[in-house]
Parts: C-alpha cells; sequence; structure tokens
C-alpha cells in the first residue's frame, strides 16, 4: 500500500508513486506471508518515477524479521533524489516506516493478516514529513493461494497529519494476483486505487502494475516492474527493480 513516504510539493504526485512497505517486490499489495521464528528477509527496491518534467528516484531498503511464527517487525528506511525543472536537484534521507505484521488466521487456501505502523519524520532537506509529525497507517489483508495461483487483496487507511483542509484519514484498496510459471519464475500485476487527499476530489487515483519476479537460488529473488497512474492530478510513469534475500540468523 502506500503507507508511503510522501514527499512534499512540488512532488505531490510523484509521492503516490513512492512504493509502500510491501508484500513481495515489485507488488504494492501486501500479503499474508511471515518470516517465521528466526528469520530475516532483506528487500531492496529501487523506484524512478516521472509526472511531465519531474523526477523521483527513491531508494527502499525493507527488512523483516520474525519474531514468530506468525509475527514480523518490519523496518523501511528510504532515500530520495528529487529533480524539478528550473530547481537546484535535492536529495537525502526519506522518512521511515516502522510495522509490525500479524497473520492472524489461516487455512488453506484462505489466510488473513493485519500490518500496522508508523511513517517516522527521518527526512532531509523537506523530502518528507515535517519534523515532528508522524502519519500512522494500518492495513487489513487477504491471501487467497491456490497454487499456481495466488490473489491478494488490501484495505486500509493512512492518517496524515496537519492536513491543512485535506483531508486527515485517506482510503486505499489494492488487489494483486501472482502466477508461477515454473519453479523459478512469477507474473504479477496489481491495481490500487487511493482516495484524494483533496476533499474537492471525489474521483480516487489508481495505478497499474505489471512485473516479473525470478529466482536466482533458493533465497534470492530479482524482480522488475512498470507502474502508470490514472485519474490522477498528473499522470505518473514509474520503473522499478529490486533484490530480495532471505536467511536464517
Amino acid at each position: 500500500m502506500a503507507i508511503r513516504a510522501r514527499l512534499v510539493v512540488p512532488v505531490v504526485a510523484l509521492s503516490l508513486a513512492v512504493p509502500a512497505a510491501r508484500a513481495a517486490h515489485p507488488l504494492q499489495t501486501e500479503d499474508t506471508g511471515t518470516q517465521g521464528a528466526g528469520n530475516v528477509e532483506i528487500e531492496n527496491g529501487l523506484q524512478r518515477a516521472r509526472s511531465d518534467a519531474t523526477t523521483l528516484t527513491t531508494y527502499q531498503p525493507q527488512v523483516s524479521v520474525g519474531l514468530a511464527t506468525t509475527v514480523d517487525a518490519i523496518v523501511q528506511p528510504s532515500f530520495a533524489w528529487q529533480q524539478v525543472p528550473g530547481q537546484s536537484p535535492a536529495s537525502g534521507r526519506g522518512d521511515t516506516n516502522i510495522d509490525g505484521k500479524w497473520r492472524l488466521w489461516g487455512s488453506d487456501p484462505w489466510s488473513f493478516a493485519i500490518r500496522a505502523g508508523m511513517l517516522a519524520p527521518t527526512s532531509q532537506h523537506g523530502l518528507g514529513l515535517p519534523r515532528g509529525d508522524v502519519s500512522g497507517h494500518a492495513l487489513l489483508v487477504a491471501t487467497w493461494d491456490a497454487s499456481p495461483t495466488t490473489v491478494h487483496a488490501n484495505i486500509g487507511v493512512t492518517h496524515l497529519p496537519h492536513a491543512a483542509g485535506g483531508r486527515e484519514n485517506v482510503a486505499h484498496v489494492s488487489a494483486a494476483v501472482m502466477q508461477q510459471v515454473d519453479e523459478r519464475l512469477i507474473l504479477t500485476a496489481d491495481g490500487e486505487l487511493d482516495q484524494d487527499p483533496d476533499p474537492s476530489r471525489k474521483t480516487w487515483p489508481a495505478a497499474l502494475l505489471g512485473g516479473i519476479i525470478w529466482t536466482a537460488r533458493p533465497g534470492l529473488d530479482l524482480d522488475v516492474g512498470y507502474q502508470r497512474s490514472f485519474n490522477a492530478q498528473a499522470v505518473t510513469r514509474q520503473w522499478m527493480a529490486g533484490l530480495t534475500y532471505r536467511f536464517s540468523l
């Protein structure tokens, strides 16, 4: 979801494309999977989004640590490089997601989970929330797993502090399909709708994403994806690539 590091104007449109703390990269939609006690997953996600002549490049590593069979602790910092016409480039730390995830129920092929946490204002140079502001978020997650097809669905809300006339609570819905082609290759498709923070806009901005996940060896995945926004104030196009590594402590 975009439990996401929203950047300040003039890159508000691009901030909708910054990935959230999420499930298997490059998906935006979270799944119910947890790491298991003593296991660690490190996602390295790189995104490059463009809207008109404004470009935002973001690196968001995500570390998930299994505290119990059904419980993960998750930390996701971000680093941003912003280019706006007529302005000097800006770069530095973005905000940091600090989350917990609990798979609360499962019976094949269905499972359900809750993921919730906060976006902490760790940014530099105006590349995130103002100092002292904290943004909260929560997701209800459902997964239907009937190999070789898996479907994930999310519904959630993000609290935007000091909305200044905008919505303080912004709703989110999304769904994703993963199709296992063989033991190494997965095709993915993802769609999401996010309520516009501007209360005068009734249409929800949407985004569609397509991607590929390739398992180089057990515990090591590589991926690429492309996402395009719709019904937004400015159309955003985004390329993304990632490397995910899993190991036991």
